[in-house]
């Protein structure tokens, strides 16, 4: 009789989780995709680890991106929703992508903060969301399916007015919901819309801005707005600064630098370690995230993608002791004054 009972509550559990797998996963079984399996197998891994396997792994994302120029994924942005489901079940870089922003979705509706700390997940290109016990956020947050986050983000932090780091669809969904919208560029929400460095306190988050020249562009001079936010004590005093598509000059840092749990960084290339260190407009920090990674709107490196080879290589001389690669809709936890993967 316990090993019917037994076998019921299995079944019952699997069923369960059937149900909760959203249809794309589930329409997935009608399709032959490699990346299926490479993205299971790198949701085993962990950005705190990089191990010889993770590496392959990071690898093998490339050589899905890399025959994949930006046409055919601004044709793919420009898709119905059903042609667009049909490119992600057939299309391997395009599975990884949509099955990142699913991952991220759930997690941020589902996951429970616990009092003293954070979560951190990379959602694309640089686009993080953060989770404390009392609020959620959003920084450079942009996906076909942005939008979808919008119920669940108390705001959102722009850096620039770029495609890869601004989503239309998401801006209006928040200023649809009254939920601020802070960025240079946005009339949609004039309140936080600013073109100077200002301070900003929503719920338990403080905020900080400055004002940076966009990297190797002479014409986009304090085109980017840095963030520097303050996530209080019910998160484990975590702190993010977001750097953007920024210049890296300490001089345009001054009024985000000094102490800091996290940096968001490019690709690690030498002039970011210009803002390391304990001068007017550098930063002190264990934890430096490098990003931008495949964004699919720009063709290839060098044409313009960051790399990931390439970002390897510039991994070993980031001048922070903890320098972390994630991908696509991995979540790191903040606890204790140290990231944990979990």
């Amino acid at each position: 009789m316990k090993r019917i009972f037994l076998t019921y509550c299995l079944l019952l559990l699997a069923f369960a989780v059937v149900a909760q797998q959203p249809s794309f996963q589930k329409n997935q079984k009608k399709y032959a995709n490699e990346a299926v399996q490479t993205v299971k197998q790198f949701r085993k891994t962990s950005p705190l680890l990089l191990n010889e396997q993770r590496l392959q792994l990071l690898k093998t994302f490339e050589t899905y991106s890399d025959p994949y120029s930006n046409a055919p994924f601004r044709a793919y942005l420009a898709e119905s929703d059903a042609g667009a489901e049909q490119l992600e079940h057939t299309v391997p870089i395009l599975y990884s992508y949509r099955e990142a922003f699913d991952k991220v979705l759930h997690e941020v509706k589902t996951v429970k903060v616990k009092k003293g700390t954070a979560k951190v997940w990379l959602l694309y290109n640089m686009g993080f969301v953060v989770k404390t016990p009392s609020g959620c956020f959003g920084i450079d947050v942009d996906h076909r399916y942005a939008e979808a986050l919008a119920p669940y983000l108390d705001f959102l932090c722009i850096t620039h007015n770029h495609g890869d780091h601004a989503n239309v669809k998401l801006m209006e969904a928040m200023t649809k919901a009254g939920k601020p919208v802070l960025s240079n560029f946005y009339k949609g929400d004039e309140k936080h819309l600013s073109k100077v460095p200002t301070t900003y306190s929503i719920g338990n988050f403080n905020i900080r801005t400055d004002f940076s020249d966009h990297l190797k562009n002479a014409n986009l001079l304090k085109f980017v707005t840095t963030y520097r936010i303050d996530c209080g004590a019910d998160a484990g005093d975590f702190s993010i600064l977001h750097c953007g598509d920024s210049g890296f000059t300490p001089a345009q840092f001054t009024k985000v630098d000094g102490p800091v749990s996290l940096v968001v960084l490019r690709w690690g290339a030498p002039v970011e370690n210009q803002i390391f260190g304990t001068g007017p407009g550098q930063i002190q920090t264990d934890y430096a995230v490098l990003s931008h990674l495949i964004e699919l709107r720009h063709d290839p490196f060098p044409k313009g993608q960051a790399s990931i080879t390439q970002t390897l290589k510039h991994l070993p001389n980031v001048h922070c002791k903890n320098t972390l690669i994630p991908f696509w809709g991995e979540m790191l936890t903040w606890k204790k004054g140290k990231l944990i993967k979990k």
